[in-house]
């Protein structure tokens, strides 16, 4: 694993946005979603080689990476980590989050980590719920100001890099609160769910965000469920 710098800033005072695909990719949609409609640049990348295959095209094969991006929104002051995976191993997974907050903590005092992902529920009603965790018990006053409430006592883990980064961020004494968004499917992309999750960062961050991108991909995505259930117009036959 190995980071590649774009451009080398310095700031006190910022906050970090960190989520990869998770259940129903609503870590991924989260993060994208803010990289592209926060005015940020890509500063850096992280390049992860942990895949157990390489890559095949015609006769000549290649080592499969998988590169995850960090974008700086100076207008916000905020950093976001995202990209289209997660590392396949225990060990990768840890070098990753701990390589981003390296990164993290060479660039200056940080206020907030936000992480967010899917809350997998039995049923979800209307639009999705937004639910929280800190890893500061500070910070559950956060969560009551912005009316958001803290995820259920059935929940005993929360795993992966959404989880993992919030408590490897509390070793190194950097407050961390993540927003799960209610899903009841896990295999389709949830965008609603995302939405939620922006909608809930937004009013805590005081910021308007236009959601609309994210009602296009649930549109899009309703589409191509109702195409894929039509009947197929093909008949058997011979000749």
């Amino acid at each position: 694993m190995k980071i590649n710098i774009k451009k080398e800033i310095k700031v006190d005072g910022f906050n970090v946005f960190a989520s990869l695909p998770d259940m129903g990719r609503v870590g991924g949609l989260v993060s994208s979603y803010l990289a592209k409609n926060l005015k940020s640049e890509c500063v850096a990348e992280i390049i992860s080689s942990d895949k157990p295959w390489v890559w095949y095209h015609d006769g000549v094969v290649k080592i499969s990476t998988e590169v995850y991006n960090i974008y700086y929104s100076k207008s916000y002051k905020l950093l976001v980590f995202t990209g289209e995976s997660q590392p396949q191993e225990t060990g990768e997974l840890y070098r990753l989050c701990n390589t981003f907050l390296d990164y993290v903590q060479t660039i200056g005092k940080t206020n907030l980590l936000y992480g967010a992902g899917g809350y997998l529920r039995e049923q979800v009603v209307g639009a999705p719920r937004v639910c929280g965790v800190v890893n500061n018990p500070k910070l559950k006053k956060l969560l009551e100001k912005s009316e958001i409430e803290s995820i259920g006592n059935e929940i005993n883990n929360i795993t992966w890099f959404n989880g993992l980064i919030l408590g490897l961020a509390a070793d190194r004494n950097i407050d961390a609160l993540g927003l799960f968004g209610e899903i009841s499917e896990t295999n389709i992309p949830q965008p609603l769910a995302a939405k939620s999750i922006v909608k809930a960062f937004a009013k805590m961050e005081d910021i308007t965000l236009n959601t609309k991108p994210l009602d296009k991909q649930y549109e899009e995505i309703l589409e191509r469920i109702h195409k894929e259930k039509k009947p197929s117009r093909f008949r058997p036959g011979i000749g």
